[in-house]
């Protein structure tokens, strides 16, 4: 959880006036990882298949440049995720939810309460950590929207927390 004071500090430009922040979390790294894990074990060994055809002569360099660099895609693709974990707020104000990315792609999904769905649903992603999926409908070309149109709080390290949060904001409301 981040501090409240630390979070009205970098969510201040994104708040209408009066509105108060309640819950502020940032996704977790390790849970972010452990989602992508896969990527790695897909890339490495890629990797070694690229090289092992170029220095056998199976593959010319035309070829295999192409090749190593889906595989290195693959293997840096978890570690951006993390970095990009870094730069994303989640938020819980006494009006709505917010979803703040401040890396690389800028971007604010703001969705009131009523638009939400009635009940909240979590998805474990392994380990105690997982999704929180609130809202139903949002169009699918959103960065936390999945593709059947459903806005979460993704990489939680705690999801029933941010849950319990919600709807406790939701029901005061």
């Amino acid at each position: 959880m981040i501090a409240p004071g630390h979070a009205l500090s970098l969510l201040a430009g994104k708040l209408e006036p009066g509105e108060r922040i309640l819950y502020a979390v940032r996704p977790d790294i390790g849970v972010a990882l452990r989602n992508k894990m896969f990527l790695w074990w897909i890339g490495i060994p890629w990797c070694a298949g690229t090289l092992s055809l170029y220095f056998a002569g199976r593959a010319s360099p035309a070829v295999a440049l192409p090749l190593a660099s889906v595989g290195i895609a693959m293997l840096l693709a978890p570690i951006i995720v993390a970095i990009d974990t870094r730069y994303t707020i989640y938020a819980i104000t006494d009006r709505r939810a917010l979803i703040v990315h401040d890396g690389w792609r800028p971007s604010l999904v703001s969705c009131p309460f009523e638009r939400m769905d009635a009940t909240l649903e979590i998805m474990a992603a392994g380990g105690k950590g997982g999704h929180l999926y609130f809202a139903s409908g949002m169009p699918t070309k959103l960065r936390d929207v999945d593709y059947t149109g459903k806005l979460a709080l993704r990489d939680l390290a705690d999801p029933q927390e941010a849950a319990n949060r919600l709807d406790a904001a939701r029901k005061s409301r």
